[in-house]
This record gives structure tokens, sequence and C-alpha cells, in this order.
């Protein structure tokens, strides 16, 4: 066994039983190796990721219809897109609890930043809860970031996403394939299924690799291409050993981190 299990076991149980979403929400910075959602603090951080990669592959921003997955407790990464050049910017957020004063200070400092007035970015971001209102092939790109890993059903929302993107549409998705306990990026590969949802998941964390990922876009229609892999061999080496059997050990991308991975329709759909 890990020695560093008598650390992360009791913070695993800690996080699961008493330190609900609600908590998390005002008090997470409390919580030992919790990170607070980058969208709360530092929006144009992750749209500047976005366009990063956007660049690389030639994908141009500039007057899109843009769908962002898990927008978080505010629209910050929609007025920074839309600022920036999506001519509308839908915020998928169906779990957060909106935080309005936050939104505000958020919006405010967008637009002083960009020289905009809030009624030209804001008009042009929505925000909505579900994806069923939005209409069939009317979104051109779709992003997100560290959301991928927390969604349950992956196959069932890449076959949402390939109802709503247009023929040419695509997709860049930023996953973050860590144990949410960042100081410990692979202990969660240790435990069986059984076992990680009973005790130790904290409600939001399917463990999915970057396999299953690639898996699920593939079978709804879509072309892959990872633009970006990374992975921690040091830590990975310590625990390797002891991962379950239930994962396929052979997979050479089970010790992936993070992903940039780019994903549109096929030709023949």
């Amino acid at each position: 066994m890990l020695l560093s299990n008598l650390e992360y076991v009791p913070l695993r149980l800690l996080r699961k039983f008493v330190f609900r979403r609600g908590f998390l929400e005002t008090c997470g910075w409390l919580v030992p190796y919790y990170l607070i959602n980058t969208g709360e603090t530092s929006p144009q951080s992750i749209v500047s990721t976005y366009r990063s990669y956007l660049h690389r592959c030639n994908v141009r921003l500039d007057g899109k219809i843009v769908l962002e997955l898990g927008s978080g407790a505010t629209n910050g990464t929609g007025y920074e897109l839309a600022s920036t050049g999506a001519a509308r910017v839908y915020c998928l957020e169906p779990f957060a609890r909106f935080k309005s004063a936050l939104d505000r200070s958020i919006l405010s400092d967008a637009c002083n930043r960009h020289h905009v007035k809030p009624a030209d970015i804001a008009g042009r971001t929505v925000r909505l809860n579900s994806l069923d209102t939005i209409p069939s092939h009317s979104i051109d790109l779709v992003v997100s970031s560290s959301v991928l890993e927390h969604v349950t059903d992956p196959a069932s929302v890449c076959d949402q996403l390939k109802r709503l993107l247009t023929p040419s549409g695509q997709m860049l998705h930023l996953v973050d394939y860590r144990d949410h306990f960042f100081k410990y990026p692979y202990h969660f590969l240790q435990f069986s299924q059984r076992t990680w949802n009973t005790f130790l998941n904290p409600g939001d964390l399917p463990r999915w690799r970057l396999t299953d990922h690639l898996r699920a876009f593939v079978r709804a229609g879509f072309e892959t291409k990872v633009l970006v892999e990374r992975s921690e061999p040091g830590a990975y080496a310590r625990v390797a050993p002891y991962i379950s059997s239930e994962f396929d050990r052979s997979d050479s991308r089970l010790a992936i981190t993070f992903a940039a991975i780019l994903a549109y329709k096929r030709q023949a759909d």
C-alpha cells in the first residue's frame, strides 16, 4: 500500500461525505488540495488558451456561434468569447449555482479591458441549463475546459453535440485527467469501481481516461486529433504497481493527465 494513502483516503472520505457542493462553493479554499474554478478567477486565461489551440488548427473564432460546456458559476468565459470575436455564446451550466454579484464584476472587468458596453457582450451571451432548446445544426464551435472528465455519460453528450454542430462545426475540449486532489494525480486509479463509487468518488469524477473519450467521439461519428497530451512519469511510476486491474494497464495513454482534443464530424456524416 502507498503510505500517502494515509493522507489521501481520509481526505477523499471527507470530500465525499462532509464537504458537499454548497460548502465548496463558499469555503472551498479551506479544503486541502481543492482548487477554485478558474472561470471564477480568470476567465480570460481560459479563453486565451482556447484561442491558442484554435489558432494552431487554423480555426477562427470570429463570427462563430459558440457553445461552452460547463461554464461554472458565472458567464465569464462567455463574455470573454463574445468580446473577442464570437457572434453568440451559449454558456451551458446545469449544476453550479449562478453567482450574480461575481458575474456582474466579471462582466464589468471584461468591458473595461475590451472597451465595449455591457449590453453588447451580455446581449450575445446566453446561459442555459440544458442543450434541449438549442436548434439542431446551429453551433459552429463547441469548447470546454476541465469538463469532460466530470461527465458521467460521455457517449450521450457526444450524441447531443453531434446534433447541435453544423456540418463543418468543430469542437475543442481541454480535459484534466488527474485525480482532482492534485497532489496525487493518479491515486484514484488504485481502486475498483465499486470501492471508488461507494466510498471515495465525490460524485462527479468517473475516472475516464483519454482512450475512453476518444472512443466515445469515434462512436458518435467524429474524427479526432489530440493536439497535446501530457503526463507525470515520476508520479505514475510510484502508483503503477497498485493500479486496479479494472483499468487497462496496457493502455499507453493511461498515464495522461491532460489532453487537448479537436473533434469534427466525419465527412460521410
